[in-house]
């Protein structure tokens, strides 16, 4: 399982994240101004997240306030050769992660449950009130790592009226209520097909 899952394209067992950019409403990949395009591939053994596949991009989230929205969006699947190793790697990303974030203002820490064996989401405000948010989970031998950030909604500071489509504690609802299982079943359905 963990050889055939090293040679994976992450981008084509997640659906190149649309279901992310359809929620976050993305307009383009690549930069904060892109238009159209797709999220990069990133093989095992990669300079980034050597441990990992992953697929992302730079974010255009569109026109907020007179601002182009942007950020970043990278989500990794972590495959290990057994549960200890993966046990120990997510307690390690867990830890990397928990640091990076909690630093920010408004820390979000929320446990992740069934169907993963063990997960968490950390969210705060960076600079500039962007929004940094990590998520963590594992099932079995294998762990996902989602890494965001983007600019916070100049339309609700600026005009009172949102630009984004979503705010941030429905954000983080929906990735573990609706993304995150359909991404286990759909990494659980590939893992099926080479055992």
């Amino acid at each position: 399982m963990f050889a055939a899952m090293t040679t994976w394209d992450a981008c084509e067992v997640l659906d190149n994240l649309q279901p992310i950019a359809d929620y976050m409403g993305i307009e383009g990949w690549g930069s904060s101004t892109s238009e159209g395009g797709e999220p990069g591939t990133r093989e095992y053994g990669n300079t980034w997240d050597p441990d990992a596949i992953g697929c992302g991009n730079l974010i255009n989230l569109g026109e907020n306030s007179g601002v182009v929205g942007g950020g970043e969006l990278s989500v990794a699947i972590v495959p290990t050769e057994d549960e200890d190793q993966a046990s120990s790697l997510y307690e390690s990303r867990r830890a990397t992660a928990e640091s990076a974030v909690s630093g920010g203002e408004d820390f979000v820490e929320s446990a992740i449950a069934d169907p993963w064996d063990e997960g968490v989401l950390y969210a705060s405000k960076g600079n500039a009130g962007s929004s940094d948010l990590q998520v963590i989970a594992r099932d079995g031998q294998w762990i996902f790592h989602i890494k965001t950030n983007y600019d916070q909604d100049y339309g609700l500071i600026n005009e009172g009226e949102p630009a984004f489509g979503f705010t941030n504690d429905e954000f983080h609802r929906w990735l573990i209520e609706t993304y995150l299982p359909e991404a286990n079943q759909n990494v659980n359905a590939e893992i099926a097909e080479v055992q």
